[in-house]
């Protein structure tokens, strides 16, 4: 019955949410459990420009970054059925988010503030952890600075079918299995 009801879901479920909030985590783990595909977009960036995203930032610049991410990210939805993690900053504008609910599920991954700070602040490879003279940041700048971003994308994210908040979970299995039942009752 569960395999019947996911058929009837026509296109691929987009996690969606803030950096280091961890959808591609879930994402694997609910691929897993659905036994479909995984993609993670930023992944999928690096691997069609040949460069790790902090240098696409630095050498062309965060604007180059956001027109591949639309490009890439527009190709998978006609091309792939799975499990697509987003980058935190892929719904850029309306149209995407409403572009990806008709091509499948929105999913918000809410993960607390303090908790992606610390992810942050734990990992290099995240280009808002420096400033511009390639020094790391304090804690303090890093959260005011991503409380401003967060603010920009959260009417974005709100819209998402589906949302999960993982302080409400211990495990990443146990949150892959509260998606799954979320899906399994939204189709």
């Amino acid at each position: 019955m569960n395999g019947n009801r996911l058929e009837r879901l026509d296109g691929s479920i987009y996690l969606c949410g803030f950096m280091a909030s961890g959808k591609s985590t879930l994402g694997k783990a609910l691929a897993k459990e659905l036994k479909w595909d995984f993609r993670d977009l930023d992944s999928v960036i690096e691997q069609k420009e040949s460069m790790a995203i902090t240098e696409i930032f630095r050498e062309k610049g965060e604007a180059y970054f956001r027109e591949k991410e639309r490009e890439y990210l527009l190709s998978l939805t006609m091309e792939f059925k799975g499990i697509v993690a987003l980058g935190g900053g892929a719904l850029q504008d309306q149209r995407i988010v409403d572009h990806l609910k008709v091509h499948g599920l929105l999913v918000f991954v809410d993960t607390p503030m303090e908790q992606i700070v610390e992810r942050v602040y734990e990992s290099e490879e995240r280009p808002i952890l420096f400033d511009e003279s390639g020094k790391i940041k304090s804690k303090e700048t890093l959260f005011t600075e991503l409380k401003t971003l967060y603010s920009g994308r959260i009417e974005f994210y709100k819209q998402a079918q589906i949302t999960i908040k993982t302080s409400l979970f211990t495990s990443v299995q146990e949150m892959a299995e509260a998606v799954k039942d979320k899906i399994l009752r939204h189709v």
